[in-house]
């Protein structure tokens, strides 16, 4: 259909005095008294209840435009009703496809989208002036090329269907072989979930739809300009791009008749027809993202079998209701013809790769995760991550959800005493459509027998294994476990203020227990983390036990800290590095962070223990050292203490008190303000950093190893270190050597860590 055909259906021709909708006699009024500048006003038309406003307008693209615009286009905008979206339409049936046009059935002319607001947000501040200038603004940017955005979105009051079609990707790439049946929704019959069916148990509320399903090769795909408005049109389009439609129909509707009764439900099923396409911009390039359109008729697949000529209605005899033709037959051009195509919405279930994209990732990450600690922060966390389509999740907590915790979790209240593994897990399998993405272990980490078991081979075959328990000793054992998973740690402090993460770096040469020491040390250094740890959140009793009594801490908190620090996580598992990162929330809502590089570390071996020191502290002891040359100085030795797995990590050395007695053969430390320190550290780290030890330098060109004084030293901390069942620790700095003495004995020191 020409344009000239087109207007010649709004036969009626009317003045600017003469629209019976407001809006439209509005623009011609304005055209006729201020429209002089930017165009004319040239004619109206009416067909039935629909008004056109004929313009000429003055397009103001340059001398040398992107896209062929003239410098005035007639425009048709046309009102099909009262207070209804205004279409804005090109009155020349040469007009360019560009990027933000309207998907029309074929015989309409092209129609550009100029506002991506919804009618209902646009109308609030509609009048003619503004019409006109986004108009105008539209052909402008198209001649400059700065319209973007290939995809064409669908109006639904030309399209004419009201269904809408949800699928998921999984379903669409299990091939066209497999019987799909689409039940409408209880609430709104128009939309419609596509599901494989289960033959012979259709559902009560399945529509027999017959879908069959095809994808464009991207070698195929050519821009969708038009919809196909027929099933002969339909055909000839994906003709066009490498399928053919027809051909695929007899094989498939074919088979479906001789297969009998099992069969009839899909010949008798309201037919259509889903297509995904790559997106491809007017220019021929082929864009992110891919196209899905559904094309409905409103008749059955047996009554296409019939139009296409291979088949026949049986007469009510038989079980199927349609026979197959026999000898060579003709298809009927003016039947098929006759079928009507409409075009339906197609929306992709919310699965993995469709959360994957939406993220900006193109595809999902496939990797396994554990997740050990199903509470506050570890239900949002991988609520956030599974909704970004990531990882493939078991769930790991003995603990059930009680009421009190529905202030800060993802569950609601129809799940309280259920095992929150398996809420979480269910959780995260409702929100992603598809094959399931999680499971649960609703154990205790240290369970034995068959759900120990089933942790172990949970832990052997996880790529990241995220401690979200809250407890230092299930963070230790995570870290301690003999898998090569990369290790993360996330908590809330004790306020509820802050929320912390502890990501290894992809080869595990640093360990959840170095990154604990680490993330200390730098809560011990930074005077905006003084409070961190030692303040306490108000708390309040949920029952009467003595131990029942839980933090008073806001969901709105809960969920910004948790989602800043599902954002570090997924920052932290797509690099290789290491990362240490607190959130602070302040009571306005501004967010402090810190962070810190995590350093490599230097273990030594003493006996059946371990101890461990970074870089940074090497470098701070250093640092004292030197502004003390040529004098020895010295100080006390902070760290964290694991005595059932002999481990120490040194988390910070202090100066030298005030009153030490430092000379260039010897150091004496002084105890001025060493009571108060240990004091402020064991506040500062909630009693989880002690003292250790005691360091002290050695002069210039002198070497570690410990002297005679050293000696003696060594047995007066031996004393004081045996009241507490502890092992002495003193520490050497020297020139260039640093040494370790522990238990009476010089420590070796061990190869660098590698990956488990």
């Amino acid at each position: 259909m020409t344009i000239e055909n087109w207007l010649a259906t709004f036969s009626e021709t009317i003045d600017s005095s003469g629209f019976r909708i407001a809006e439209a006699g509005a623009v011609a009024e304005f055209m006729r008294r201020y429209g002089a500048p930017v165009g004319v006003f040239v004619e109206g038309r009416r067909r039935r209840d629909q008004e056109l406003v004929v313009l000429d307008l003055l397009t103001g693209v340059p001398q040398r435009p992107v896209y062929p615009i003239r410098s005035t286009e007639r425009v048709g905008i046309l009102f099909a009703r009262a207070n209804a979206q205004p279409l804005v339409t090109m009155l020349r049936d040469d007009f360019p496809d560009t990027e933000h046009q309207q998907l029309v059935p074929e015989g309409y002319p092209v129609t550009i989208c100029i506002d991506d607001r919804p009618w209902a947000e646009a109308r609030l501040t509609w009048t003619p002036a503004e019409l006109i200038e986004r108009i105008v603004s539209w052909f402008r940017r198209a001649g400059r090329g700065e319209l973007h955005d290939a995809r064409q979105p669908l109006d639904p009051v030309l399209m004419g269907s009201p269904l809408s079609f949800f699928i998921a990707r999984s379903v669409l790439d299990a091939g066209p072989a497999q019987d799909l049946i689409a039940e409408h929704d209880p609430g709104d019959g128009a939309i419609l979930r596509v599901r494989k069916a289960d033959p012979g148990k259709l559902p009560s509320t399945a529509e027999p739809f017959c879908i069959v399903t095809y994808k464009v090769p991207p070698e195929y795909m050519k821009r969708l300009k038009f919809a196909p408005h027929s099933l002969a049109s339909l055909a000839a389009m994906l003709g066009e791009r490498g399928i053919n439609l027809f051909d695929d129909l007899r094989t498939r509707l074919g088979s479906w008749i001789a297969e009998g009764p099992s069969a009839a439900w899909r010949l008798h099923g309201r037919f259509a027809v889903s297509v995904e396409m790559p997106v491809v911009s007017p220019r021929g390039v082929q864009q992110d993202g891919l196209d899905h359109r559904a094309f409905v008729t409103a008749r059955s697949a047996g009554d296409i079998a019939v139009a296409l000529g291979f088949a026949q209605p049986s007469q009510g005899l038989g079980a199927v209701g349609y026979v197959k033709m026999i000898g060579a037959t003709t298809p009927d051009e003016a039947a098929i013809a006759a079928i009507e195509v409409q075009t339906a919405e197609v929306h992709l279930a919310f699965e993995a790769d469709f959360a994957a994209r939406l993220t900006g990732r193109s595809a999902p990450d496939e990797r396994n995760a554990v997740l050990a600690g199903a509470g506050a922060i570890g239900s949002h966390v991988a609520d956030a991550l599974a909704r970004e389509g990531r990882c493939r999740w078991t769930v790991i907590d003995d603990d059930r959800l009680l009421p009190h915790n529905l202030a800060r979790h993802i569950a609601r209240g129809d799940a309280v005493t259920r095992p929150k593994a398996t809420i979480l897990a269910d959780h995260i399998n409702l929100t992603l459509a598809g094959p399931p993405r999680a499971s649960a272990i609703p154990a205790n980490l240290f369970a034995e027998g068959d759900e120990g078991a089933a942790i172990e081979s949970a832990l052997r075959g996880a790529d990241l294994i995220i401690d979200a328990t809250a407890s230092v000793v299930a963070a230790r054992h995570i870290s301690d476990h003999a898998t090569p998973g990369r290790r993360a740690s996330v908590f809330f402090n004790p306020a509820g203020d802050a929320a912390v993460l502890l990501a290894e770096p992809a080869d595990r040469a640093l360990t959840l227990r170095d990154l604990e020491a680490q993330y200390l040390g730098l809560v011990l250094r930074t005077e905006r983390l003084a409070d961190h740890l030692g303040r306490q959140a108000e708390t309040i009793a949920y029952t009467g036990a003595c131990r029942a009594i839980t933090n008073r801490i806001p969901q709105s908190q809960a969920a910004i800290l948790s989602g800043l620090t599902a954002s570090g996580l997924t920052a932290a598992i797509d690099g290789q590095s290491a990362a240490i990162r607190v959130w602070t929330l302040a009571p306005d809502g501004g967010v402090r962070i810190e962070t810190m590089t995590p350093e490599p570390v230097t273990r030594f071996r003493a006996g059946a223990w371990e101890i461990a020191l970074d870089e940074g502290l090497v470098r701070r002891v250093r640092a004292m050292r030197e502004t003390r040359v040529p004098s020895e100085t010295g100080g006390v030795l902070f760290g964290l203490v694991d005595i059932p797995a002999k481990r120490i990590h040194l988390v910070d050395a202090s100066a030298a008190p005030p009153d030490s007695d430092e000379q260039p053969g010897s150091f004496v430390r002084g105890v001025g303000g060493v009571e108060e320190l240990m004091d402020s550290v064991r506040k500062r780290t909630a009693g989880q950093v002690r003292y250790v030890g005691e360091w002290h330098s050695h002069p210039p060109r002198s070497s570690a190893r410990p002297s005679a004084v050293d000696g003696q030293q060594i047995d007066w901390l031996a004393a004081l270190m045996g009241m507490d069942s502890m092992p002495a620790l003193m520490m050497i700095a020297a020139e260039r050597e640093l040494a370790v003495i522990f238990a009476d004995q010089q420590a070796e020191r061990l190869p660098q860590r590698r990956a488990a």
